[in-house]
């Protein structure tokens, strides 16, 4: 079910991992980002988005990047402009698509609208600060090479993809040194839009500075904290071990297998 946010805004949970799906109306425009991933959680986001646009409004649909619970949905928007970043990883795509098969698999998960077909973006954006109907987009890695934060003017909302979750610590699928450099992008562009809510993917929305500011330090204590124990481990399950304390009371054990793939990839970069 969709809550409705100040300023032509609207966000759903979804029931798996909280994906956050939002809708927004902006300068004449209608933009949904990753809508969902159940198919009624998909349905309900375009049917939203269908009742608000008005007639004649352009349609986007924005990807937060190329995991397969933020596009599962682009078949259910045929005749919407898909915007993605210029970075968009296909490698990484053509596995979110086969990991989408063994997942809706073994649910029995049946979609009106599967995806099968590759993502093709009609416009990328290259440059931080691109505008698209009043909203401003900035690129993001570490998460991933291609995801994408974008500023709603209308609600003061920074949406930032897969980064600064409430339910998650940094998820490091490429680069812990990215991590860092993207973590960093994000307190300037705090700093410098001063938005009123913080939306990431996954979990609650943060809503003031004083939200904002700790999903900040918490995600920055976490991979600095990791990044520093790296160069002494001798090995990754050392580190993963050594670092387990770094996430608020510990790393939870559901998602611990996520802590062990970080150690890996920041062994591997920041040992001598």
């Amino acid at each position: 079910m969709f809550r409705s946010f100040a300023g032509d805004l609207w966000l759903q949970a979804s029931l798996l991992w909280q994906t956050q799906c939002a809708v927004m109306r902006s300068a004449g425009a209608v933009l949904v980002i990753d809508p969902g991933f159940l198919p009624h959680e998909i349905e309900a986001a375009k049917s939203l988005a269908d009742e608000v646009a008005g007639a004649g409004a352009d349609r986007y649909l924005v990807l937060s990047h190329s995991d397969f619970d933020h596009i599962v949905g682009v078949p259910y928007f045929p005749d919407w402009t898909i915007v993605a970043s210029a970075r968009w990883d296909r490698r990484n795509e053509r596995r979110a698509r086969a990991a989408l098969r063994s997942f809706d698999g073994g649910y029995y998960i049946e979609r009106e609208r599967p995806l099968t077909d590759a993502v093709r973006p009609d416009r990328e954006i290259r440059q931080d600060g691109e505008e698209i109907a009043g909203c401003l987009f900035y690129q993001l890695s570490g998460h991933t090479r291609d995801g994408l934060a974008c500023y709603h003017p209308g609600s003061g909302a920074l949406i930032v993809g897969d980064y600064l979750s409430d339910c998650e610590f940094p998820f490091i699928y490429v680069s812990a040194l990215a991590y860092r450099e993207t973590l960093a992008k994000l307190r300037r562009l705090a700093d410098d839009l001063r938005p009123a809510m913080l939306v990431s993917q996954h979990g609650r929305p943060a809503v003031g500075r004083a939200a904002i500011e700790r999903r900040l330090r918490e995600s920055s204590d976490y991979l600095e904290r990791l990044m520093a124990a790296a160069p002494a481990a001798a090995s990754p399950a050392e580190l993963e071990r050594a670092t387990l304390g770094a996430w608020r009371d510990g790393v939870p054990d559901p998602i611990r297998s996520y802590h062990r793939k970080n150690a890996r990839i920041a062994w591997r970069e920041l040992r001598p």
